[in-house]
């Protein structure tokens, strides 16, 4: 069954029962309040009968009962030995009026009438005790309750018609976004394109928000696609170069690689350099695709020890001016060690490409522990400061390959630093340079080492 026929049947089913049970509550309050009203008016005529009785002890005590008889009623007085007075009663009430009731007021059945009744005992002429009973045919409150009925019955008809009427507005209100975003969800599974559904008039509510997140999702789920897309071309083409150097001076060595020592050595090397250029691309594309999170190994670090022996490597491998600038000797952050110096490779090798002046790595507090990489290089365009952590985004898309970069160095610093909770900070003014911060969180536990050693 469809979602909106169910919506219709259930609602129209919970608002009939609904409507049934206050009927059925107003029927039985309205007649229990007509009963009661019946038989306290046959307990006040009651009392009337005994206080005339006993007022006008001279009187006819028959006389005095049949004034009160009320119509469609009866009236008798009973004794020890039996009725004192022949019953008095309406020719119209039940011949089968029972002698012996259950309570001392209250409704009884005496044919196919209900009766009201009401008894009491009194001080008879002649000083004997005797039970007055009066009763009266309930048939004008019955005939009442019976219009009660039919109206309760004609009301809930009426009242069914625009319930029914609005579920089935209601069942189409709701279900009107789903089936919208049924046949978009469709149509992208058959035509593969991404596509939104149209948000005019639709309303601040959940329905609304459905709508809306399910634009975000696709946008998001579009963006990625095209990520992917841009991914895979250009690891394509990047894994392409290296090998078509490879091939190339694979088929030069077949032909003359073997009569000329000098094109077999350079054959060689570059067969070597593409080699090594490849596998370092995949390596970075494999950290980069990696899904699953290693687990951390942290440890107590010396920022400034650590910072000074990744500096000495530095000048050692490229022969180029690293500073280090330390203005905390002491400082010590936990986090792990081994991805902490790998994002530090990455920032200073990036550095080294793309600056031929010193470059500069400064340790400070400014809130919470920071390093600085600081470089006078070419620096970046400010407008492609967002996209720099970007996979395989180069800032200038005709730039060789001679400095050895992929695109790729940035992004897996940025994967780095999310994995052990630092935030990566980037400043540049084109032709003049470039900053990188490194930020370590406050929750991260730093204190001063020099203290803790004289301490101890």
């Amino acid at each position: 069954m469809k979602l909106k026929n169910k919506i219709h049947l259930w609602s129209t089913l919970l608002m009939l029962v609904i409507l049934l049970l206050l009927a059925i509550v107003i029927y039985f309050a309205f007649s229990r309040l007509a009963y009661d009203t019946e038989i306290s008016q046959l307990q006040a005529e009651l009392d009337a009968v005994a206080q005339a009785v006993s007022d006008n002890p001279a009187d006819d005590p028959r006389a005095v009962v049949r004034g009160y008889v009320p119509a469609n009623g009866l009236a008798r007085v009973s004794g020890e030995a039996g009725q004192l007075i022949p019953e008095i009663r309406d020719p119209d009430v039940a011949a089968d009026f029972p002698t012996e009731l259950p309570d001392r007021a209250g409704t009884v059945v005496a044919g196919e009438t209900r009766y009201a009744y009401a008894s009491m005992p009194v001080i008879w002429s002649g000083g004997e005790v005797a039970e007055l009973t009066i009763a009266q045919s309930m048939e004008e409150v019955t005939g009442n309750l019976r219009t009660l009925r039919f109206v309760l019955v004609a009301a809930i008809l009426i009242a069914m018609i625009p319930i029914v009427v609005s579920s089935a507005v209601l069942g189409r209100l709701v279900t009107r976004p789903i089936a919208d975003l049924t046949r978009t969800m469709t149509h992208i599974q058959k035509s593969g394109q991404y596509e939104k559904l149209s948000m005019e008039d639709v309303a601040n509510d959940e329905i609304g928000q459905m709508g809306r997140t399910f634009n975000e999702m696709m946008a998001l789920l579009e963006e990625n696609y095209r990520k992917q897309e841009e991914f895979v071309s250009n690891a394509s083409h990047e894994l392409k170069t290296p090998l078509t150097v490879i091939g190339s001076y694979a088929k030069l060595l077949e032909r003359r690689g073997m009569q000329d020592e000098k094109i077999a050595q350079e054959g060689l090397s570059a067969i070597r350099a593409e080699t090594d250029r490849m596998n370092k691309l995949i390596e970075q594309l494999l950290h980069i695709a990696r899904r699953s999170e290693t687990q951390l190994e942290l440890s107590e670090v010396n920022l400034e020890q650590m910072l000074q022996g990744t500096v000495e490597v530095m000048k050692t491998s490229f022969n180029r001016n690293f500073v280090l600038i330390s203005q905390e000797p002491g400082l010590v952050v936990t986090t792990d060690l081994a991805k902490l110096k790998q994002l530090l490779y990455i920032l200073l090798d990036n550095a080294r490409k793309y600056s031929s002046d010193r470059i500069e790595v400064k340790l400070k507090m400014e809130g919470a522990p920071t390093i600085k990489i600081q470089d006078y290089g070419i620096g970046i365009p400010k407008e492609a400061l967002p996209y720099v952590f970007d996979r395989f985004y180069r800032v200038d898309k005709a730039r060789s390959r001679e400095s050895g970069g992929f695109g790729l160095g940035l992004s897996l610093a940025k994967q780095l630093a999310d994995s052990i909770g630092v935030v990566l900070g980037i400043e540049s003014i084109e032709g003049m340079g470039t900053t990188v911060s490194i930020t370590f969180s406050s929750d991260f536990n730093v204190r001063d080492l020099q203290w803790n050693q004289e301490g101890s």
